[in-house]
């Protein structure tokens, strides 16, 4: 298991598993937890970081116990030839459930700051995470 801390002198390069596909969502242990396909290591990313594994867990520990995040989906302009579209924000008690839909759910990537990260998935559309978090747990499993 490897644990990376946001709220020491300097902020870590926490590996990103950029592409691969979230299976599902939980909310608990003052965490948001991200459980990811299994047969991990066919992306190119993981590959790279952990060959032999078989799947992973991400957890974000929240800074304090009332966990502090925010969703936003990119919304696709309603007018066929309209340009603009526009972020609008998720309840964050849907958050389970955007890796539940009729599309996969990916993760993009992730910005670090000081017990902060702000995570880019993909389902059919952008989702932008923005969560108080103190540490995130990496959990391979082989």
């Amino acid at each position: 298991m490897n644990i990376y801390y946001l709220n020491k002198d300097s902020l870590p390069s926490i590996p990103n598993p950029h592409d691969c596909v979230i299976k599902r969502i939980e909310i608990k242990d003052r965490c948001i937890e991200f459980i990811f396909e299994d047969d991990i290591s066919y992306h190119d990313s993981i590959r790279c970081i952990q060959p032999q594994a078989r799947s992973l867990i991400m957890r974000y520990h929240f800074v304090c116990d009332t966990g502090s995040y925010e969703i936003y989906k990119w919304v696709r302009p309603k007018k066929p030839f309209e340009r603009e579209g526009h972020y609008k924000r998720v309840k964050e008690s849907d958050l389970p459930k955007l890796a539940e839909g009729k599309y996969k759910l990916e993760y993009l990537y992730h910005n670090v700051g000081y017990c902060s990260i702000i995570t880019k998935l993909f389902s059919n559309g952008y989702i932008i995470l923005d969560a108080d978090i103190d540490y995130v747990e990496l959990e391979w499993i082989f």
